[in-house]
């Protein structure tokens, strides 16, 4: 099995607890559906904060806590955007949930492909296209996110703008 994220794990244990029908699991299934999306929108966070730290070679570790919030605001209008659509269709809490771990469980020489395609087409598909591209330019254009970056850069006297369009496109 591969090295799962701690997001990926609590997921995975919310998805089995949800498939055990017991009457005091329906009273709970409410919070369980909550706590998984808590945790789809942390993944998702954690997942391009890999993708910035290995496009810099830093370590995800070196980025500041400012980078995390940062992130946080610039995913806040579309993760209402995912918490909308997940109201509208609970059902695709348990599809993508699903197909996170199945995805990330997956323990071959491809996984880490396989997870970068599987992010970018969730962000595609249930957050539309054109948000993707604010996320890009956001993160391109955020100082506290580039300040971030460049402080995590080892020896990073002059720190050139990145280009997070090829971190998160990338394959």
């Amino acid at each position: 099995m591969a090295n799962l994220s701690p997001y990926t794990l609590v997921i995975s244990n919310c998805l089995d607890s949800l498939s055990k029908e017991t009457e005091e699991s329906k009273l709970d299934e409410k919070q369980k559906m909550q706590l998984m999306v808590n945790m789809l929108q942390g993944r998702m966070l954690e997942h391009i904060k890999q993708r910035v730290s290995k496009h810099y070679n830093i370590k995800p570790n070196d980025l500041s806590e400012e980078f995390s919030v940062s992130l946080i605001e610039v995913f806040a209008e579309i993760f209402g955007l995912f918490r909308h659509k997940f109201e509208e269709m609970p059902s695709l809490v348990n599809k993508i949930a699903k197909r996170i771990v199945e995805v990330e469980k997956k323990d071959d020489s491809k996984t880490e492909g396989r997870i970068n395609k599987l992010y970018l087409s969730i962000f595609c598909k249930y957050f539309e296209y054109k948000n993707i591209e604010k996320i890009i330019s956001t993160l391109q254009t955020d100082t506290r996110i580039q300040q971030a970056i460049g402080n995590a850069i080892p020896n990073s006297s002059s720190f050139e703008k990145p280009y997070l369009n090829r971190v998160i496109h990338s394959r």
